[in-house]
């Protein structure tokens, strides 16, 4: 048992240093925006939130429900990933469109309800646990969990680290299910390589830099536009530090450290959305279990104070009578609040546990979350009155037990105070504001909360959602928000124990069973662990033990972090003879100068105050110990690594590429295609090839003829080099093949902008104007062009319903850039939110950007563009590809999967949105075509060359030439025309079409003949007096 003289030294003097900090209860430190809170918020009216999870989960996976909007679960037919899965849909919102499946809403449902006690793994004999691996993205390369099944990542963080946590989440609680212990270490090599290629190293020491809105796991490139999300390297940090608690390679830990020494460095409060609280958590229990000493205070204060984006942070405030502090969103402070009940949720399934690594905050953490418990009613529509919410109507008569709730609260929507709504009705994303993407979190908090025989005093459980954590001892947080003591009820059930207060550090029960009472003082926190009856507590390096079991992580209340090595590493796994190997060492937290003592087996080899050791590795085989011993002070640390020594490395062949004779290949047509192989140690290679279309004609080593396919698609070319120590490597290569084009596309829109803006395609989607100048087009003629200077600069065409054409599009223009200082839209409907958008990124990359029900996809060109240049482009999407044409000539390419969604939004010329004057294109747009179908490359190769011959001659002349019938079937008679010289037919693009004419004496007209394509033409007439035009309808 504890000394009870050690313990009363202890608590005088956590005493007397609270006193002086000002702090409430001893040992504690107080969160400054929770303690603007009220101690008992009002009214108190705590909903059942086990009950509310375990109704959310009958009603959202029912799939025979009936009524509007109903049922809002359905199954594939197949997995994309994984296609002997029948993967879900499940809506977003009430009221989604299509058929939505987002892994931020799926995933969560499954793991909250497992939470409060549902085996998702057998209910009703359905295991949708393991329906969710098929957002596992192995399919197209990504090798992690995105939020669709099949989407790209690089977008956003957010969308592409929290699948991937909740899956986590799911595995510790599904373990044995097919495929997930696989997948748990490929998501963390995965991330583990981005931090990596974003600067993190060994060798030597360095954190990387991740102030980013996301990373591209194919391109292994960040992207730096919008809104960056420095915070997911916390979230990062949980990923890779429970990866290494699963399977003790060290590597994940070093992950895991130089995620979270970036995080915790930063000077400015990174907190947006919901990750924040995660890395919070992640550094509390790496300072308990590892020694680090990362500045959690810092980092548990940015989880609640209003950070500089949107002003996201903790609530604090009485909206129109109604206590809603701490809940989570934009805490603007000034009447205009806006939260979101999925972040509060998340945050208190992070940060109850966390109390259990810095015990520091147990009262703060227990306060606060019994002011979200209480406040977080008021998202569902039940406790608000009708008047105050968007979808009163819906909930009443589908959802009588008001289980789904709103995806946000406004302190003031039009002069209605507290009112329940949310962003996808304006958004044009859903029917309703109901949210079960935010709904689905909900068993998250009801897994860590239960009322107590005393209102407003919770008994908080801090293993519930503590996932991969030791859960040896039941342990709770309990809160007295009154003034004056109170006693509790503890149901313990049939086992007996003792009860220790972590905060007092001292034994407040011995050998209890069923119920028991405890008085908990003012306006204070106990955090209980339930210890097995007499056991016996061990201290050992400022942590208290029984057994083998942290029972304290913080015994004696020291934080402070110890002296280790935080890493130990060389760039090789093996060295040859006489090899110098650079053995790098980390050492962290040292209190003065640092002496680092090399050892290889055990012999004494160095000491200084170097971290790197320099090692001539000696010519005999085995493996080597190389040890490090360092010392600072009194205090010393060490670690070990081995090293094996061989005389020669074997080394496989590298693969630098392909080459291949076309950029795109012809359906059905032969090409060469050569491996590009190197092999270090010399000696002959061995090229084996595959195909996942199209057939081998003959093969010479690296050169192989291909025969492509009769389809079009995109197929995969893989070569296989083997060499003399049976070492391979193989290397794949991506092709298009493409069907030539069988004549001229009619455009669905098309813009010259020589002098105006209308649709010259003649399906009159005429443009409008505001601001912009004429210049000089691509060929240098004057006013054939319009620049964009300015946000005020805009050309754009209404929506309708003929615009959102869903199976493929091609787009063309002429663009010259004047400046790029952050990203620049040159062409938009709905942006990457919504539909699709083109933009130059602040590296001068040409982006085409596609949403599709598979996800959000970007598509780069492969070099930057220098201002003051024109340049043709054009881009394509197809049911198989995103395309990229530069100047005529494919440059980049694709996969691609699902119909384009569709937006309310006009198309914009220049600009992101009508509403929205970010993001402008500074420099010049011209030559803006539209079709509302995949062109060929060999007509793409054509646009370049193709002007608008007509747009200069004045619209009048069109009534000076009768002639019928029109629309024509081919035929066309022209009358009354004097003088004729030349006849000429042309498509809307100025392309010659032939035609043939006679003229008719005794009728006096022209007999015009010709063949082409439906669609809109134009006949040219010269005649001695003028040229004069006229539009033909062909069909």
């Amino acid at each position: 048992m504890i000394k009870a003289c050690a313990r009363k030294i202890i608590w005088l003097n956590l005493l007397w240093i609270n006193l002086i900090n000002g702090y409430a209860q001893p040992g504690q430190i107080d969160i400054a925006r929770v303690q603007q809170m009220p101690n008992l918020p009002s009214p108190y009216l705590m909903r059942d939130w086990k009950d509310v999870a375990v109704k959310y989960d009958e009603f959202i996976f029912s799939t025979g429900a009936t009524g509007e909007f109903l049922p809002v679960i359905s199954l594939k037919s197949s997995g994309t990933n994984y296609p002997a899965l029948q993967p879900i849909l499940l809506d977003t919102y009430v009221g989604s469109p299509g058929n939505p499946a987002e892994a931020i809403n799926i995933i969560p449902s499954i793991v909250g309800a497992t939470l409060v006690g549902i085996d998702k793994s057998n209910q009703n004999g359905v295991n949708w646990a393991i329906k969710v691996k098929d957002f596992f993205n192995k399919a197209n390369g990504q090798n992690v969990y995105l939020n669709g099944y099949a989407t790209t990542s690089g977008s956003d963080w957010w969308y592409d680290v929290m699948p991937n946590v909740y899956f986590y989440q799911l595995y510790s609680q599904y373990p044995t299910l097919t495929d997930f212990n696989e997948q748990l270490t490929t998501i963390a090599d995965r991330w583990l390589d981005a931090v990596k290629t974003m600067g993190g190293t060994t060798t030597p020491w360095a954190a990387p830099q991740m102030n980013y809105r996301g990373f591209n796991l194919l391109t292994m490139t960040p992207n730096g536009n919008g809104v960056i999300e420095p915070e997911s390297a916390g979230t990062i940090a949980w990923l890779l530090y429970h990866a290494y608690g699963k399977t003790g390679d060290k590597k994940y830990l070093e992950g895991a450290q130089m995620a979270l020494e970036f995080l915790s460095t930063l000077t400015a409060n990174p907190s947006y959305e919901l990750q924040l609280p995660y890395g919070t958590f992640m550094a509390a229990k790496m300072n308990a279990e590892t020694g680090t000493a990362y500045d959690v205070e810092k980092m548990v204060n940015w989880s609640f104070n209003r950070g500089p984006l949107r002003g996201w942070g903790t609530i604090v405030g009485n909206w129109n009578g109604a206590d809603v502090s701490g809940l989570i969103g934009e805490a603007n402070d000034g009447g205009s609040d806006y939260a979101f009940v999925m972040n509060g949720f998340q945050q208190a399934a992070a940060l109850v546990p966390m109390v259990k690594y810095d015990k520091r905050f147990a009262r703060a953490i227990a306060k606060w979350t019994l002011n979200l418990a209480n406040a977080s009613r008021l998202f569902y529509s039940q406790y608000l009155p009708q008047t105050s919410q968007d979808d009163f109507d819906w909930s009443s008569a589908h959802d009588p037990q008001s289980v789904i709730a709103y995806e946000a609260l406004k302190e003031d929507k039009d002069g209605k105070k507290l009112y329940a709504t949310g962003d996808a009705v304006n958004g044009g994303w859903a029917e309703t504001n109901l949210s079960l993407y935010s709904s689905s979190s909900v068993g998250y908090l009801a897994a860590v909360v239960d009322p107590t025989d005393v209102d407003g005093i919770l008994l908080l459980d801090v293993n519930k959602t503590d996932f991969f954590g030791q859960h040896k001892f039941p342990s709770f947080l309990a809160y007295n928000p009154y003034g004056v003591p109170k006693v509790v009820t503890l149901p313990l059930g049939a086992q007996t124990y003792d009860i220790y207060n972590a905060i007092s550090e001292t034994v407040i029960k011995t050998s209890v069973t069923g119920n028991t009472t405890l008085t908990i003082p003012a306006d204070e926190a106990v955090l209980l662990v339930y210890l097995p009856q007499n056991a016996t507590t061990v201290a050992k390096a400022g942590k208290l033990y029984v057994g083998n079991d942290v029972v304290d992580y913080h015994y004696g209340y020291d934080f402070t972090g110890k002296l280790r090595i935080k890493s130990l590493d060389t760039k090789e796994e093996r060295a040859e003879f006489n090899q110098v190997v650079d053995v790098y060492g980390a050492a962290e937290n040292a209190t003065g100068a640092t002496t680092y003592s090399w050892y290889v087996n055990d012999i004494l080899k160095e000491s200084s105050s170097s971290g790197i050791f320099h090692w001539t590795v000696p010519e005999v085989e085995g493996t080597y110990k190389i040890l490090l011993k360092i010392t600072s002070g009194a205090a010393s640390a060490k670690d070990s690594i081995n090293l094996t020594v061989v005389e020669r490395i074997p080394v496989p062949p590298v693969i630098a590429g392909f080459t291949a004779d076309k950029k795109w290949f012809v359906t059905g047509s032969e090409s060469s295609i050569i491996c590009n192989a190197t092999n270090s140690h010399g000696g002959p290679l061995q090229y084996t090839w595959s195909f996942s279309g199209g057939v081998l004609v003959n093969q010479n080593d690296s050169l192989i003829r291909w025969s492509a396919p009769q389809n079009e698609g995109l197929y995969t070319i893989t070569c296989e080099v083997s060499n003399e120590d049976d070492l391979k490597a193989t290397g794949q290569q991506q092709v298009l093949v493409k069907k030539l084009s069988d004549g001229t596309t009619a455009s669905f829109a098309y813009y010259p902008l020589d002098g105006d803006v209308k649709d010259y395609s003649g399906n009159g989607r005429n443009a409008h104007r505001e601001g912009t100048q004429q210049t000089n087009d691509a060929r240098g003629e004057p006013d054939k062009a319009y620049k964009f200077s300015s946000g005020s600069d805009i050309i754009y065409v209404d929506n309708s319903t003929g615009l959102n054409f869903q199976n493929e599009i091609t787009l063309s223009f002429w663009v010259k850039l004047d400046a790029v200082t952050e990203e620049s839209f040159i062409l938009s409907h709905g942006s990457w939110e919504e539909r699709w958008k083109v933009s130059v990124t602040p590296t001068k990359r040409l982006r085409w950007t596609v949403k599709s029900a598979s996800g959000t996809k970007d598509l780069d060109s492969s070099f930057p563009l220098e201002l003051d240049r024109f340049y043709h482009f054009t881009v394509v999407y197809t049911p198989y590809s995103m395309e990229l044409y530069s100047d005529g000539t494919l440059d980049t390419f694709s996969a691609a999967s699902g119909l384009m969604s569709t937006t309310a939004k006009a198309i914009t010329f220049g600009r992101k949105a009508v509403d929205e004057a970010a993001y402008y294109l500074k420099g010049t747009l011209d030559e803006v075509r539209i079709y509302d179908k995949a062109l060929a490359p060999d007509e793409i190769e054509t646009l370049k060359s193709l002007w608008n011959e007509i747009t200069a001659v004045p619209a009048e002349t069109d009534h000076q030439l009768t002639l019928y019938p029109n629309p024509s079937h081919g035929v066309v008679i022209i009358e009354r025309v004097q003088d004729v010289k030349r006849i000429d037919l042309m498509t809307i693009t100025g392309a010659r079409i032939n035609a043939s004419y006679s003229y008719d004496e005794a009728r006096d007209n022209y007999h015009l003949e010709f063949n082409t394509h439906p669609g809109m033409i134009i006949l040219r007439v010269e005649t001695s007096t003028g040229v004069f035009y006229k539009k033909v309808s062909v069909e």
